[in-house]
């Protein structure tokens, strides 16, 4: 009886110790709390009113275009809505890089903080390769990135230069994403190689035919017409290479080749 009566007193305590240690562990979090927020307005104010006071307000935006110059300097300051005289600290980074993609010519971008007054926004422009043969309701005309990548442009006199591709679906340009269509995609690896080879002049491409499965359909700007399979490309343009280096030493003129065949490749001459 003594023992229990003992053991009953001590308990008293402990229940004082727990409430103790949960009032001290609210105390601390309380503390963090206020100082967290008081800590966001003294930085709120700071930056608003010293800082703006010592030169930290946005006085130059500088954009550089690496590209052919498709895009202008005025459309990505108005697209990425940044004005002189903003605090430079209020900018955010991520919507100005978010808004100057929207921009369908750009590739890739970068947004940098240049305190204590500078924006510097650099774009890479969209490399086109080939005019898309489409019509749609609005009349636009898109182009086809060397990725894949379809986008809106306007006819000017360095595109008009580039070859015209048929036989994309317009559902699958308007989606604005990256095309991944098999025959697009050894059509525009195709383009690739023979610009590296010694064959760009002698078959400078003209229209490129994709609506066909597993080929591609060239014609020349001479009126060549070449079929390739969608595989094997560097070996297709090797045999290529041979047959145009045939007809050269024979003084005759290439008309067609189907290079689809291993062996026994079909060759019209005029």
């Amino acid at each position: 009886m003594e023992f229990l009566h003992v053991e009953g007193k001590e308990s008293v305590p402990k229940k004082r110790i727990k409430f103790s240690l949960l009032l001290r562990a609210l105390l601390y979090i309380g503390l963090f709390v206020i100082g967290t927020v008081g800590g966001f307005k003294s930085w709120d104010y700071f930056k608003n009113n010293l800082l703006a006071c010592y030169g930290y307000q946005l006085r130059r935006i500088d954009v550089e275009l690496i590209g052919s110059g498709r895009i202008s300097k005025d459309e990505v300051i108005r697209a990425s809505n940044v004005h002189v005289g903003d605090n430079i600290f209020n900018l955010s980074l991520k919507d100005i890089y978010s808004k100057v993609c929207s921009i369908q010519e750009v590739d890739k971008a970068l947004v940098r903080r240049d305190l204590p007054d500078r924006v510097l926004i650099r774009i890479w422009e969209r490399k086109p390769v080939v005019r898309l043969a489409v019509k749609s309701k609005e009349n636009r005309k898109y182009c086809l990135d060397e990725k894949g990548y379809p986008f809106v442009t306007e006819n000017r006199e360095d595109l008009l230069s580039l070859p015209e591709m048929v036989g994309v679906p317009l559902k699958l340009i308007e989606g604005k994403k990256r095309i991944e269509e098999p025959e697009v995609s050894a059509a525009l690896n195709l383009l690739r190689i023979l610009e590296n080879s010694s064959l760009h002049f002698a078959f400078d491409p003209q229209t490129i035919d994709v609506s066909r499965p597993l080929s591609i359909g060239l014609l020349t700007r001479d009126g060549v017409r070449l079929t390739f399979r969608i595989d094997h490309l560097n070996e297709q343009v090797q045999r290529l290479q041979k047959i145009y280096s045939f007809s050269q030493s024979h003084g005759r003129k290439i008309s067609m080749v189907d290079l689809t065949p291993e062996q026994n490749i079909p060759v019209i001459f005029q």
